[in-house]
């Protein structure tokens, strides 16, 4: 429950600080010059990060399935998550190499759930998505999991934004070690 409250916590802060765009008169001109002007539906919307889409998607971002900024949460943070994706790797393996094993394959949802939970707390919520998806199709009976799930969908929902679709989640955001 704690969990589900934080998350409607920085959803309700995502929508203050993203969802509703600037709108400016075509005639005016912008002020900043690191502001770019998008016309979209018959009006102009001011950007303060431009870019090219056909440039994004020749970048390794848009190649490895990475979330663009636009996607990501405002209070997104990189974490390191590899201890928890080797752990699922390993789950993987034994999950396939015995796959009417219950036990190896409630390891695996675990697994799933336990990077879902961590991802979730970062606010990366389209690569927690596929987690959480991934989980409870080993596992759907874990209400926890199930209801962390349903309360990003709403979060989506409440936001006008539509979740990636199954399959298409982003990987977690590359985390770099600081070296000491």
């Amino acid at each position: 429950m704690k969990k589900i409250l934080g998350l409607s916590f920085f959803a309700l802060i995502a929508i203050g600080c993203n969802s509703v765009p600037q709108q400016v008169q075509q005639s005016q001109p912008a002020v900043n010059t690191n502001v770019s002007v998008q016309k979209q539906n018959d009006s102009a919307t001011v950007s303060s990060h431009s870019f090219d889409t056909a440039e994004l998607k020749n970048t390794k971002q848009a190649q490895t399935n990475q979330p663009s900024s636009s996607e990501l949460s405002p209070m997104a943070k990189a974490i390191d998550v590899a201890e928890m994706t080797a752990e699922i790797a390993r789950a993987e393996k034994a999950s396939k190499q015995n796959p009417k094993d219950e036990k190896a394959k409630d390891a695996l949802a675990r697994s799933y759930f336990v990077r879902a939970f961590a991802l979730t707390d970062a606010a990366q919520y389209r690569a927690a998505l596929g987690d959480f998806r991934k989980g409870l199709k080993l596992n759907p009976n874990d209400q926890e999991a199930k209801n962390m799930h349903d309360e990003i969908l709403r979060i989506f929902a409440s936001i006008n934004r539509e979740p990636p679709k199954e399959g298409e989640e982003p990987k977690p955001m590359p985390f770099e070690k600081k070296k000491a």
